[in-house]
């Protein structure tokens, strides 16, 4: 007895769709004020309001307050006994902590970034790095920090994980205030050395010398915050500041 036919169904292929990404206006608010804050356009101690945000952003007042919410819980942001909102203030004893925790974190994921960059990736921090020296002979600060945020960034995202990108952008979020702040005082340190070794590690796929360029770049820039914060506290003491006696011993402002 002849087999019964078997039934074939074609199912026209499907094409690939890009998930398309659910993202509240609150995120964006969100994100845009902690990018702000890991390029260093607010300072520390300085007062954050929603109005403010609002303002710079353009954004309506519910979206604007649910991110400081964010923020404050993501301890981006501190909330006073006051009720006044601030970019948080370091002490050496913190500070000295977050620049350990940066040199480990960022230059493991600079480490893994060799296996991933090709030559694309080597230019593009050629001409980041041309673009930054170009900001810092005209005095643009701004220009100059957010190139170094995407200098170092570039890397990062290369070299990390979701999860290890999460932690350095927590890291910058506290460090980037002090890095805009003492910009103020000593104009633009130079870091085109450090960076041309981050540069030629990469291209060479040299992991150990793109890590070591990497806690280079870090140390010195903590090393000129350390310096100029010194010298605040020694010009506090020199003026008599008693306001600040209530501070913790090794409060920086």
């Amino acid at each position: 007895m002849p087999s019964a036919a078997k039934t074939v169904r074609h199912v026209a292929a499907r094409p690939a769709l890009k998930q398309v990404k659910n993202v509240t206006l609150r995120e964006q608010v969100t994100e845009s004020v902690r990018s702000a804050l890991m390029n260093g356009h607010f300072q520390p101690g300085e007062v954050v309001t929603v109005k403010a945000i609002t303002e710079l952003l353009g954004a309506s007042v519910m979206p604007a307050r649910e991110s400081m919410n964010r923020l404050i819980a993501e301890g981006a942001l501190e909330l006073r006994p006051n009720r006044t909102v601030i970019v948080p203030v370091l002490s050496r004893h913190e500070f000295d902590e977050l620049t350990d925790l940066r040199c480990h974190v960022e230059g493991l994921a600079a480490s893994h970034a060799v296996a991933h960059a090709d030559a694309s990736h080597v230019q593009q921090l050629r001409e980041i790095d041309r673009a930054m020296r170009a900001s810092a002979r005209s005095g643009n600060a701004d220009a100059y920090l957010d190139g170094n945020f995407q200098f170092h960034f570039l890397i990062y995202r290369l070299g990390a994980s979701p999860f290890m990108l999460s932690i350095i952008e927590k890291l910058w979020v506290r460090v980037g205030p002090l890095l805009r702040s003492c910009f103020n005082e000593t104009g633009f340190s130079d870091s085109s050395k450090h960076h041309a070794q981050i540069v030629e590690a990469l291209g060479a796929r040299k992991a150990g010398e793109l890590r070591k360029g990497i806690v280079a770049d870090i140390a010195m820039a903590a090393d000129t915050i350390r310096a100029v914060q010194a010298g605040r506290a020694e010009a506090r003491r020199a003026v008599g500041a008693g306001q600040g006696a209530h501070r913790a011993a090794d409060a920086w402002l």
